[in-house]
């Protein structure tokens, strides 16, 4: 046998090995589908997005029941939804802070809310009649401060409850508190659950909420969720409206008329005594401008009533027209 004669020829090869097609190759590898078993999704698009709907039509109706409530400005809103495994969301959560969990009778369940430290005890503070105040030093709540955020909690699962009417009707029960995000067990570790974030203002304070739904509970009713179902108008109670009116009525706003403004020099400021009286170049029959919180808002004239200088306003001044002639 020579030495450079090869074993199988080119022919024989091609027989041996089977006929691949290059489309039908490169379609395979298109149909091929990354899978991540540690973040399985078992909630479909659609359906998520009717979740988030219905969260942040909670956080409209919160941002409304809450400045009633605690007697301060509040303001809620959604950051974020989205389904991750039960102890992703556990580890994402800060050491120590308030986690209350709540047992759904109807959906046979659990789920959980909680509350940042730096939103949870300037509430805290003002339940008890202080103004609000955080603590200097960060620490774990007690007991008793856990249960004094109970009345908080309903006004939130009250409203949230309210959220989930055109789906299901339930109630809610406390059934533990915790401080601690190891000590949280509504489901498996590696079960899949819907965690939504929000930004909460109260008074100066911020903080953060969460909301942890494992899909196990919320399961057997996803079919019924419609996007249709959450209209993005949220309709506020008459007697709400009324009421944060009339807490409205009480702020005050800086207003001022401005005169054309007139060169001068520092020495003639500095010579400036009671009684003294400024020279402007404006005219009685020229318009002036009315500032609300800094910005221009309104144009008005000049005029006098009873003694005194007064401006009337004659129309509303459109904030892009202030901008340009600024």
């Amino acid at each position: 046998m020579e030495d450079n004669k090869e074993l199988l020829s080119e022919e024989e090869m091609s027989a041996l090995l089977p006929e691949q097609d290059e489309n039908s190759e490169r379609g395979m590898k298109k149909r091929i589908v990354p899978y991540n078993f540690r973040r399985p999704d078992r909630v479909p698009k659609d359906q998520m997005r009717s979740l988030y709907q219905l969260h942040d039509l909670f956080a409209h109706n919160i941002s409304s029941s809450l400045p009633l409530f605690l007697r301060a400005f509040s303001e809620v809103n959604l950051i974020s939804v989205e389904q991750q495994a039960f102890s992703e969301y556990t580890r994402g959560l800060t050491d120590p802070t308030n986690i209350f969990t709540f047992e759904v009778e109807k959906l046979r369940g659990l789920f959980a809310i909680e509350l940042n430290a730096s939103i949870a005890f300037p509430v805290i503070d003002r339940l008890l009649g202080g103004k609000g105040e955080d603590l200097t030093e960060k620490r774990a709540a007690t007991e008793l401060e856990l249960k004094i955020l109970d009345s908080f909690l309903s006004i939130i699962t009250d409203n949230y409850c309210e959220a989930w009417k055109p789906i299901i009707e339930f109630e809610t029960e406390i059934v533990a508190r915790e401080t601690r995000p190891q000590m949280l067990q509504i489901t498996p570790p590696n079960e899949v659950v819907i965690s939504a974030v929000y930004q909460v203002q109260i008074g100066e304070s911020r903080g953060i909420m969460s909301i942890c739904l494992p899909v196990a509970m919320i399961e057997p009713i996803l079919e019924n969720f419609n996007q249709s179902t959450y209209s993005p108008q949220v309709v506020t109670p008459p007697e709400a409206t009324r009421s944060l009116l009339k807490t409205l009525s009480t702020v005050h706003f800086p207003v001022a008329v401005e005169l054309e403004k007139v060169a001068a020099a520092v020495s003639d400021l500095m010579a400036l005594s009671v009684g003294d009286v400024l020279r402007t170049n404006h005219r009685v029959e020229k318009a002036v401008e009315v500032n609300i919180g800094g910005e221009t808002k309104f144009v008005s004239k000049l005029g006098a009533l009873e003694g005194r200088i007064l401006a009337q306003i004659t129309e509303q001044k459109e904030q892009n027209v202030s901008k340009a002639t600024a």
